[in-house]
């Protein structure tokens, strides 16, 4: 599958948070077990990750906007690890958005990745298919620059262990 290397350009400015939101932040490695919620199942694996030293910091976080008591938008903060052998051992990654289709359109993945950026003041990449022009738009807005293209591989026709190889 053909992917966009985006990184975050030095000094972008961030969105403002919609009115009425409540950001959460949960990180295995100062929370502990993943509170409930749609993603949990897939949390409890970033915890076993973080749990299990996978990754070469504890920087994984799970960045939420709820309004009275209903998810909005989630996306999650990956550090470098063997899917992204791209990135500095600093860097971080913004990926899985998810924004609850009653509310999308609405600013909510640009707050939510204004407030990654507030929380953690590293480097961030994005990654992102060739053909998902609402995703480039999104982050493109949010001060990412294009850096190259590359490839998420398969390896057995299976995605979940693949890698993401920038290629130019």
């Amino acid at each position: 599958m053909k992917v966009l290397f985006y990184r975050r350009s030095e000094g972008a400015a961030d969105a403002v948070s919609p009115p009425q939101t409540a950001a959460r932040v949960w990180r295995p490695a100062e929370h502990g077990w993943p509170p409930p919620g749609p993603r949990r199942l897939q949390n409890l694996v970033w915890w076993a990750f973080t749990a299990l030293g996978l990754f070469p910091r504890r920087d994984f976080a799970e960045v939420s906007l709820w309004r009275e008591g209903r998810l909005l938008h989630r996306l999650i903060v990956t550090p470098r690890w063997w899917r992204f052998p791209f990135m500095a051992r600093d860097d971080l990654q913004i990926g899985d958005l998810w924004t609850d289709p009653d509310f999308r359109g609405q600013g909510f993945a640009r707050a939510a990745i204004a407030e990654a950026h507030r929380r953690f003041p590293d480097r961030f990449w994005y990654v992102v298919g060739v053909d998902n022009a609402a995703s480039i738009r999104l982050i493109e807005s949010c001060g990412y620059r294009l850096v190259g293209q590359g490839r998420r591989t398969r390896p057995l026709g299976v995605g979940a262990v693949g890698r993401f190889l920038l290629e130019t």
